[in-house]
């Protein structure tokens, strides 16, 4: 009943956003999110989506939106890279040069790729009913969200796993063996993949950053599967986001 509930002001928020009823399939495919997760799923079993993000710059509320997004897959512990996403987005507003800096990514490329509801709706088409991994997770998932609430009226409705919490749980039970006494308990991305020796692959591009969590998390599964942790309700628990 309640996932009834849930899919039905989903359908209205869509609804009332958009104007229409008739859902575009990748869109109707959140209303089966709920439903189809399974806690006592086993990790070696699931289905992962890790995902990365680059932005204008890092202030939402000051105007700053996607400018890529990519992602690879997971299950058994492989990492699929035959099936990976990755598309630019036209942010619709300037770029920052302090940005481009960063990332690379400059206005002419960016003014050449799609707006962000196409890049959205192909995005859930990939992701389905998934379970989404990121490290630092609320900052992509920040972004991310307000494009969907922009564009569909409702958030990502898929179980949400951050990679920094899950190398903090670690460090807390196997802290003699995985914690650099100079940085103890230092989350950041590449402090964290220096630790559990992660190469980092073109740092800071979407799809170099999403499989170098893809990496770091291939990692970690072999690490919560030795300390006990082996279905997604015990992985939710000590890494999931809400």
């Amino acid at each position: 009943m309640w996932g009834f509930l849930k899919t039905d002001k989903l359908r209205k928020l869509y609804a009332r956003h958009t104007g229409r009823d008739d859902m575009p399939d990748a869109v109707r495919k959140q209303l089966e999110v709920e439903e189809a997760y399974r806690s006592e799923t086993l990790i070696s079993n699931a289905v992962f989506v890790i995902f990365d993000t680059e932005t204008t710059g890092l202030h939402l509320e000051g105007g700053d939106r996607l400018l890529s997004l990519a992602a690879v897959k997971m299950t058994g512990g492989r990492i699929y890279l035959g099936d990976a996403f990755n598309e630019l987005i036209d942010p619709k507003r300037p770029i920052p040069t302090s940005s481009i800096f960063i990332h690379g990514i400059t206005p002419d490329v960016a003014s050449a790729r799609p707006h962000v509801s196409g890049v959205l709706l192909k995005f859930l088409a990939y992701i389905g009913c998934d379970v989404l991994v990121a490290h630092h997770a609320p900052f992509d998932m920040k972004f991310l969200n307000h494009a969907m609430l922009g564009c569909f009226g409702f958030s990502i409705q898929n179980r949400l796993i951050d990679t920094a919490l899950a190398a903090a749980w670690i460090w807390r039970m196997e802290k003699a063996e995985l914690v650099d006494l100079h940085a103890p308990g230092d989350t950041r991305f590449d402090a964290v993949a220096a630790h559990f020796g992660i190469t980092v692959l073109d740092r800071h591009t979407a799809f170099g950053d999403a499989l170098s969590t893809a990496l770091l998390f291939q990692r970690f599964i072999n690490i919560l599967n030795r300390n006990g942790i082996k279905t997604l309700k015990q992985l939710v628990r000590i890494a999931g986001v809400s």
